[in-house]
């Protein structure tokens, strides 16, 4: 446990740094305190976190109950079941949730390759990377696979899912003209084809990627 962990979180709000909560054993009164210190954002909830119980909602609990608080989910279909990520945005709204792909230098890879994290080995498989021994070891989603998840497995709406996407992680990141499409936006564009993948990428409004 981190000693004045509450005083940190202050000490840190109080210098303009925004505060995160995650991968924590934090009870549902700690995170509910480190809420009214400051914290407004979740790192992969649910992922390194006790799981919420009726009688010990923990940390998941405290995030799922403020709407002071904005949660990164982690939208691969297999880090959070696709069931809980709609529980998650019917809970905190579309516009207080962001989908994530904790993706790894394996994000991309075939199965089978092989790269490295924090110095370890780590082998791709069909879903995520894992260590030699079997251990999880992060993802190998990219956000054009995590939209799908979304829309697909998840079962949102195309809007919504853009809004985890890009809309709201843009206004989390105070990034203005960005997350959006409107007159004087920054024009970072996907367009995607019907079955959501990746057709065209527009950087600032210029073609950086063109489907072969």
């Amino acid at each position: 446990e981190l000693p004045d962990a509450i005083g940190l979180v202050q000490t840190l709000v109080g210098r303009g740094i925004r505060v995160s909560a995650g991968h924590s054993g934090a009870t549902f009164d700690q995170g509910v305190a480190a809420i009214s210190a400051g914290v407004r954002h979740a790192t992969h909830l649910f992922n390194r976190m006790p799981p919420l119980r009726h009688r010990e909602p923990g940390l998941v609990g405290a995030v799922l109950t403020s709407d002071e608080v904005a949660a990164e989910v982690v939208c691969d279909g297999y880090h959070v079941h696709p069931a809980v990520v709609r529980m998650t945005v019917a809970t905190k709204h579309p516009a207080r949730t962001i989908a994530v792909t904790d993706g790894t230098a394996a994000a991309g890879l075939p199965a089978g390759g092989r790269t490295r994290l924090g110095g370890r080995e780590i082998v791709v498989g069909n879903r995520a990377a894992h260590l030699a021994d079997g251990t999880l070891a992060g993802s190998i989603c990219t956000m054009d696979r995590a939209f799908r998840v979304l829309v697909g497995a998840v079962g949102l709406s195309l809007v919504d899912s853009v809004t985890l996407c890009a809309t709201t992680p843009a206004r989390e990141l105070g990034l203005q003209g960005h997350g959006l499409i409107v007159v004087g936006g920054v024009a970072d564009v996907v367009v995607l084809d019907r079955d959501l993948r990746v057709v065209q990428t527009y950087v600032g409004g210029t073609l950086a990627h063109r489907d072969a």
